[in-house]
């Protein structure tokens, strides 16, 4: 329903401003319906709104997967946490992200959750996450993000959103 009200609204602001592109990013919590439900809205405003890109990402099941598709260890410490981590987990949490399902930060699920496992690979430092998506190669991107949610964002950026931008 939200997504029907802001493509409405932008339906009436385009009349006063040049609108060329609407995005829709957010979680899955391992509801499927979610991106079903802002595909079905885009459907439904087409024709209304002929001209103005709307990309959707769904993170699958957290943005924090997304961002750990990007990381890449920097030096020796951060090596060294990426491979205490795939210890712990049994996989590679950069690469097979999608895996980290569980939803509370309590034990024994706590090393399962993406927002604990990007906590301790970054250090809770926000430039640290910026890096994750701002430094590491697209390629190392679309392929990690093809469980998670990633790739298909990243292709509905480059298919819709820079055409109108160039």
């Amino acid at each position: 329903a939200a997504a029907h009200i802001v493509l409405q609204l932008v339906t009436q602001l385009k009349r006063q401003r040049d609108i060329r592109a609407v995005l829709f990013i957010r979680d899955s919590d391992n509801q499927d319906e979610r991106r079903v439900r802002l595909e079905q809205a885009r459907e439904e405003r087409k024709q209304s709104l002929p001209d103005t890109a709307i990309v959707i990402g769904i993170a699958d099941t957290k943005r924090e997967a997304w961002i750990l598709n990007g990381f890449v260890a920097l030096d020796e410490s951060e090596e060294s946490l990426l491979a205490d981590l795939r210890q712990r987990l049994s996989f590679d949490p950069t690469i097979e992200a999608h895996r980290l399902r569980a939803t509370t930060a309590d034990e024994p699920e706590r090393i399962r959750n993406a927002k604990i496992v990007l906590n301790i690979l970054t250090q809770e430092n926000q430039d640290r996450e910026s890096l994750c998506w701002q430094s590491t190669p697209l390629d190392v991107l679309r392929e990690r993000g093809q469980q998670t949610g990633l790739t298909a964002y990243i292709v509905q950026i480059e298919e819709r959103l820079i055409p109108i931008l160039q």
